[in-house]
């Protein structure tokens, strides 16, 4: 009789890497990555690793909210549980407790990461990919005009093909300026992705949009504008603006995005894993919007290779994502792990 494969532990740790310089958005600023680290091990000696970022501004917890959870009541339950039972693994962990996506992602991540070394194949092959590398942008966080110019300019310089800018700390008239501006500095050829992080009114995003568009300014979609529960204003400047609209903090779980689906109140939806607890969240988003025909981006927190580098394994098996933006091991000192997990180059990742 075969011996039944369980989960033997479930150990917790932190990771900080400092940024090189800090990210500021219009929710928040960070200056390094902070990052919980999850390593489970099986009874045959297997030890999958996953890692969380968590975001009081976006997913309402902290590093060390998510690192209590884990220990405190996803731990318990896992510890001793059959690993061939896969689905009801990612069930427990799924309900171990509401909300609290960042702590479930890293364990998802840890389970992921031990089957796909069980099976000898790589978490893309796991997932249903190919192997291959995703090409992200970079984003520009807020600042000086004349900072965040010459910082793109230094971005394009390392190979970036398509820049995101932070919007939304200052007056909206000099964001609209800024953005001519740096488009003019960057050049025609590259695309610009435009994130105010909930700080604007519908109608301020739709002037905006419209003085961009006069201007023939290469943009490929602005990410959510105005507050996530204003679904209304959402489907009206989805319906109105003259470049797509994308949903980000509005869409967390299934359930959110079955509402921004329904109120076509966005063109794209932006699964980030830690805001949807992991990759099978996130694969019925995706699910969802694909047979809908909306296209999806894969964005992040400001994480660690573990999870950018799943990240980057689902967009490689899921082609209805036509959007990446996973750059923040671009932003900090060399991560310890990332020859484990992956090679970054340029707007580069190839996952291993």
């Amino acid at each position: 009789m075969t011996e039944t494969l369980t989960i033997k532990d479930l150990q917790v740790d932190l990771k900080v890497i400092p940024l090189t310089t800090p990210f500021v958005t219009a929710l928040h600023r960070v200056d390094s990555i902070n990052a919980v680290r999850v390593r489970v091990a099986l009874s045959n000696g297997i030890v999958g690793t996953g890692t969380c970022t968590p975001n009081e501004k976006v997913t309402g917890d902290t590093i060390n909210s998510a690192a209590a959870v884990i220990k405190e009541v996803i731990r318990p339950l896992l510890l001793g549980q059959d690993f061939g039972d896969w689905r009801r693994l990612l069930q427990l962990v799924q309900a171990s407790i509401v909300h609290n996506g960042p702590a479930k992602a890293a364990v998802e991540l840890a389970l992921y990461d031990a089957k796909r070394q069980l099976l000898g194949i790589s978490l893309t092959e796991l997932l249903g990919g190919k192997g291959g590398s995703v090409h992200t942008d970079y984003t520009i966080s807020i600042g000086d005009p004349d900072q965040m110019i010459a910082e793109g300019q230094k971005r394009v310089e390392a190979g970036f093909k398509s820049l995101k800018l932070k919007l939304g700390h200052g007056h909206v008239d000099r964001d609209i300026k800024l953005v001519e501006d740096f488009a003019y500095a960057v050049g025609p050829m590259i695309h610009l992705r435009l994130d105010m992080n909930q700080a604007w009114s519908a109608r301020e995003t739709l002037a905006a949009a419209n003085y961009w568009k006069k201007h023939k300014l290469a943009i490929d979609f602005i990410e959510q504008p105005v507050p996530a529960g204003d679904l209304d204003a959402m489907a009206w400047l989805t319906k109105t603006s003259p470049y797509p609209i994308m949903a980000d903090e509005a869409v967390e779980s299934y359930l959110d995005a079955q509402k921004v689906v329904e109120k076509r109140a966005a063109d794209y939806i932006n699964i980030k894993l830690m805001k949807t607890g992991g990759l099978s969240e996130a694969q019925k988003i995706n699910d969802l919007a694909e047979s809908r025909g909306i296209k999806t981006m894969v964005g992040c927190m400001i994480e660690s290779i573990e999870s950018i580098s799943a990240a980057c394994s689902f967009v490689l098996a899921n082609p209805n994502v036509v959007f990446a933006d996973l750059d923040s091991v671009f932003m900090a000192d060399q991560d310890p792990d990332m020859a484990n997990f992956a090679v970054a180059a340029g707007d580069t990742i190839t996952v291993k």
